[in-house]
């Protein structure tokens, strides 16, 4: 192997590491700004007790779903249906973490805009990043982010039904499963995460902003991974969610990040009326 091609094949995982390491970063915010952040549990602790009801439910069935689901397979009786059940249940659970965390973020940002876009400019100030707000009223913005949300939600259920499935792969799939779970629900919470600071540059439709993450696929699946697997601790999606706002503000102010989308001929979004400086 030449080592060009070595070098073509080894940037993809060092950008992926290196989007992991901006979710740290993000942590980190913490230390420098902890009032600021702790404005950004609240709307976490609400989406919460919302959900809580959600979680009750799937954790007190789990065992009779998987035990259903085992039964279409193998007989009560058998030896093997003990070892199917346990398979069904970790599919179940592979199946159905990709939506409800994907619809917790969404949820939560919603609820929460004011303080995380306010999370967002300052991490851009840090930066030396001096934007401008999107021209656009706060009902149209937040139709459109609903909507926009609910398009990614539905395009989550056949993901996780094909999860479900290899979840049921013996052996492998239910770590082929969590693989590919975090990596294609962290490219859906780093959508969501990054909407606010992308918009601040001109990127303001679902369409243009995909377009520039595109560009920098490995590092922004690195970034949203990583965020993935913290919201699977429990509580982790309210803890953290300040963080990761302030990790993808920090993900989008990354020199490569931004020159390589540049480069790419990436431009801001056509529909989007020209912004007003900040005041």
């Amino acid at each position: 192997m030449s080592p060009r091609a070595s070098s073509a094949s080894v940037r993809p995982v060092r950008e992926a590491a290196s989007g992991a390491a901006t979710a740290w970063r993000g942590l980190r915010t913490w230390s420098t700004s902890p009032g600021l952040m702790a404005w950004g549990l609240l709307p976490g602790a609400i989406t919460a007790a919302l959900f809580g009801g959600a979680a009750i439910v799937i954790a007190t069935q789990l065992a009779g779903w998987s035990r259903s689901l085992a039964s279409l397979v193998v007989d009560d009786g058998s030896w093997a249906h003990g070892a199917v059940q346990v398979i069904a249940a970790l599919a179940v659970v592979a199946g159905s973490v990709l939506v409800a965390v994907y619809a917790f973020t969404a949820v939560t940002l919603t609820i929460g805009q004011p303080f995380f876009e306010r999370i967002g400019r300052a991490v851009d100030a840090r930066q030396g990043f001096v934007g401008a707000e999107p021209d656009e009223h706060w009902a149209r913005s937040l139709l459109r982010g609903v909507g926009e949300a609910v398009r990614l939600a539905l395009l989550t259920l056949p993901l996780a039904a094909g999860l479900f499935l290899i979840g049921l792969v013996p052996v492998v799939g239910g770590i082929a499963a969590f693989v590919l779970g975090a990596s294609i629900g962290g490219w859906f919470l780093a959508l969501e995460l990054t909407a606010y600071p992308l918009a601040r540059r001109g990127h303001v439709s679902l369409v243009a902003r995909r377009a520039v993450l595109r560009r920098n696929r490995a590092k922004v699946v690195g970034f949203g991974a990583a965020v993935f697997v913290l919201f699977l601790i429990p509580l982790g999606a309210a803890l953290f969610m300040p963080a990761a706002v302030a990790g993808a503000a920090l993900l989008v102010n990354d020199p490569g990040f931004a020159t390589r989308a540049h480069q790419e001929g990436v431009t801001p979004d056509p529909t989007a009326q020209p912004p007003d400086a900040e005041r």
